[in-house]
């Protein structure tokens, strides 16, 4: 950001430096014009050393002049100032539109001179602020607008009635005149007017910029840890219920038989043995 800054710096320093070089050149042309305009009023037109003016009037025969070697074989009528090859000039009224002119010349320099003046201003700001986008350069380039309409304006009604006052006093045809209009001066104010809204946007971004870092900085508040959300736990399914086992059908015992009990026979008489004698031991 301060490298760019630097180089818009840098470019309106040389801007400013060219716009008082320009400044100087139109002090210089001004104090000639304006030496003229003294010279031309002081000087009594009848005191002119020439051989053709004749009770404050220049008469010259065109064919005196030699303009065939130009080309120009026949000069037509204008108006009242030539008339059959004869020039008639009212050197009083020819003084008066002259010196009309050199004041016009003056004059316009001297807008030019206001014009420029503002613009070295700009730049010498522009040169030596933080940022260009200030409320000193926001109102330098609206009157730098305003003043080229009003420039603009007033030199097409002074334009026209100084070319107007010269044809007459000059005998020339009026269908001469006509309305100029410079629409390219319009244009150069629109142009400072739209700048003008672009360094004000400028310059509300930038205080807007500084009012934000001038803002304490406030600590934030220690947040406290959140609370573990609850973990659902799903309740254990419940065993499904064992059938219970049908009871056995209760079977009748069945009924035991009855076993008569056979007669009791007479014991056998056993038959009579007679005793085994005992052995005699060898010898």
């Amino acid at each position: 950001m301060e490298k760019k800054l630097k180089k818009v710096q840098n470019g309106a320093a040389v801007g400013f430096v060219v716009l008082k070089i320009l400044r100087i050149l139109l002090i210089i042309a001004a104090v000639v014009l304006i030496a003229a305009l003294v010279v031309l009023a002081v000087v009594n037109e009848n005191d002119l050393p020439l051989e053709a003016v004749k009770d404050g009037k220049l008469v010259l025969e065109m064919k005196d002049l030699n303009l065939g070697q130009l080309g120009i074989d026949k000069v037509p009528d204008i108006g009242g100032l030539v008339q059959n090859g004869v020039l008639t000039l009212d050197l009083r009224d020819a003084k008066l539109a002259i010196l009309m002119l050199l004041g016009a010349a003056v004059l316009a320099l001297a807008a030019t001179y206001v014009l420029l003046l503002v613009a070295g201003k700009l730049f010498k700001h522009i040169k030596k602020e933080d940022t260009p986008f200030t409320t000193g350069n926001v109102r330098r380039l609206r009157l730098l607008g305003i003043l080229h309409i009003v420039f603009w304006a007033g030199g097409i009604v002074l334009g026209y009635f100084i070319a107007a006052e010269f044809v007459r006093r000059l005998a020339l045809p009026m269908e001469k005149v006509n309305l100029s209009l410079n629409l390219g001066a319009l244009l150069i104010s629109l142009i400072y007017f739209f700048l003008a809204r672009v360094f004000s946007y400028g310059k509300a971004q930038g205080d807007a910029l500084q009012e934000y870092q001038a803002m304490p900085v406030v600590e934030p508040e220690p947040v406290p840890a959140p609370e573990p959300a609850p973990v659902y736990v799903a309740p254990a399914p419940e065993p499904a219920p064992m059938p219970e086992p049908e009871p056995e059908p209760m079977l009748e015992p069945e009924p035991e038989p009855i076993v008569k009990p056979l007669p009791e026979e007479a014991p056998a008489e056993k038959p009579f043995e007679a005793p085994e004698a005992p052995e005699e031991p060898q010898a």
